[in-house]
């Protein structure tokens, strides 16, 4: 027969005393087309349980009659080690009433011998979507610790509670989307980029992989992936690639790595966050790494020119003359100006051009300065009128940012509109508060931690999802869903274990 492609690594035990079994096993899952597999093998259920202590596999075939420990045994010994391995047992039809039995040990499935390989091939396709959901889980909770890393805190970064694991290949990229193209939404981080990588993303990576998308304090996306050299130069290309050039046509990267911690790459980060004012003058859509970046400031007066530039448009798009005006007088006396321009000139032109409608850029450094000056009558004739999308992309924002610091104060800022004005056209086209949107969004995922987490710590589920208070986040929860976030807790842990519909139904409305 031809079998579906299977798409996932995977870890499978087959625990039988029959040789001959163990061969035919292994052929189907061979036939079964696994990307990537390892079969471990035990000859009686001593032995499996010693595989199991130094290998938790994802899924296991057990012979129920086994010597020196029967199947169920041996299952019981096991689960201390492999509290989340998917157990099959095998059995012949007049021991069907033991394998009855194996329910209450949490056994997933039974195959009477002789086996039929469709039976099997059923069984390989449940346990890919096993390791994807667990390894979904394991990645959704690694986001809330990297984002929090980044954005809380100096306290909060100092817990153990939020250490990663040291020794992995860690990359941090910062997309800046420039201030400059606000008038142009088209290409905007929360409504095409965010949900693009992130649909790329989830496609690619293996169950090795981590990756963490959020944004940072400043309303500017930072993806953080724990994945190795190969993997990290996949992004790299992807990046650079013709997929996304017409998305990041205003979009700056800066990079940075650590293989010591994610700590360093928090502190490399941060260093990275000062240099934004480079952004404007730099080519979009191209990764830089530092020791680009260091090569160019080698050159007297980078940061100064691109800071100043950077303060000039600024006051250009909100009207300001007079600070117009000093920015533009700093420019004038900066020395070492014609290097400059000669050496940002290529990708000043589109920054200029969507900010300010200037002209093309003149070869001369005073005739630059000139042309500026002449320019500045031109800033009260345009009009900031708030796109439509805007509330869209302010509940994209929330979406990924609710774990930290979404207050109207901070919202405004990040959209650059003012926080009342704000406040209303969210209202008014969202139908209903910004504030209540927060909430929803927060209780929403902390509901789908607990269910990831069952024996989460509730200041823990508090502090994930952006309370720092745990007697507000519970009257924040009861609120919502009228119960405690304990007694939520409890609820879940009399529901029946992954496989009965009604509890699959109820994780799907927090996936």
């Amino acid at each position: 027969m031809e079998y579906q492609r299977i798409k996932a690594f995977l870890i499978i035990l087959i625990a039988d005393d029959e040789n001959l079994v163990r061969l035919g096993l292994k052929k189907v899952i061979k036939d079964s087309q696994l990307d990537s597999v390892e079969i471990l093998e035990a000859r009686n259920g001593r032995e499996m349980v010693g595989v199991c202590q130094n290998t938790a596999p994802d899924l296991a075939f057990v012979d129920i009659k086994m010597p020196l420990l029967d199947g169920l045994e041996a299952i019981r010994a096991a689960k201390e080690f492999c509290p989340h391995t998917l157990w099959v047992m095998l059995t012949g039809f007049s021991e069907f009433r033991f394998a009855q039995n194996a329910i209450s040990l949490g056994v997933k499935d039974y195959l009477i011998k002789p086996f039929e390989p469709e039976k099997i091939q059923k069984i390989l396709l449940d346990a890919q979507q096993h390791v994807q959901k667990k390894h979904m889980d394991s990645n959704h909770f690694f986001e809330l610790q990297v984002s929090h890393l980044f954005n809380t805190p100096q306290t909060a970064r100092d817990s153990d509670y939020f250490c990663l694991a040291p020794g992995q290949l860690f990359t941090a990229f910062h997309f800046y989307e420039s201030f400059a193209s606000k008038r142009d939404h088209s290409h905007s981080l929360y409504s095409i980029l965010l949900p693009q990588l992130r649909q790329w993303l989830s496609a690619w990576r293996s169950t090795e992989d981590y990756y963490a998308l959020f944004s940072l304090q400043s309303g500017l996306i930072c993806l953080v992936a724990r994945a190795s050299s190969a993997q990290t130069k996949r992004i790299l290309r992807y990046l650079e690639g013709p997929a996304m050039a017409s998305h990041l046509t205003s979009t700056a990267i800066f990079c940075c790595q650590s293989q010591k911690d994610i700590r360093d790459l928090y502190v490399q980060s941060n260093a990275l966050s000062e240099l934004l004012p480079m952004a404007l003058c730099l080519q979009k859509g191209r990764p830089y790494f530092p020791e680009e970046l260091k090569a160019l400031l080698r050159k007297e007066h980078t940061f100064s020119f691109c800071k100043y530039l950077t303060c000039l448009i600024q006051a250009y798009m909100e009207k300001d003359e007079i600070r117009y005006q000093k920015y533009l007088e700093k420019m004038r006396n900066l020395p070492n100006g014609q290097a400059l321009l000669d050496t940002f000139s290529p990708y000043l032109s589109e920054s200029l051009a969507q900010a300010m409608d200037f002209p093309a850029l003149p070869a001369a450094y005073g005739d630059f300065c000139q042309k500026l000056h002449s320019h500045s009558k031109n800033m009260f004739a345009k009009s900031n009128a708030t796109p439509p999308d805007i509330i869209g992309q302010v509940k994209a924002y929330i979406d990924i940012n609710y774990a930290n610091d979404v207050s109207i104060i901070s919202l405004a800022e990040a959209f650059h509109l003012a926080p009342t004005y704000l406040s209303k056209i969210f209202h008014e086209r969202a139908g209903m508060k910004l504030i209540d949107y927060v909430m929803e969004v927060r209780i929403k995922n902390a509901k789908r931690l607990m269910m990831e987490n069952p024996s989460i710590l509730i200041k823990n589920v508090a502090l994930l999802v952006g309370y720092y208070s745990t007697r507000h986040f519970k009257e924040v929860f009861q609120k919502q869903t009228g119960i405690l976030p304990s007694e939520f807790q409890k609820q879940l842990k009399k529901s029946p274990q992954d496989g009965n519909e009604e509890n699959k139904g109820e994780n799907a409305d927090y996936s």
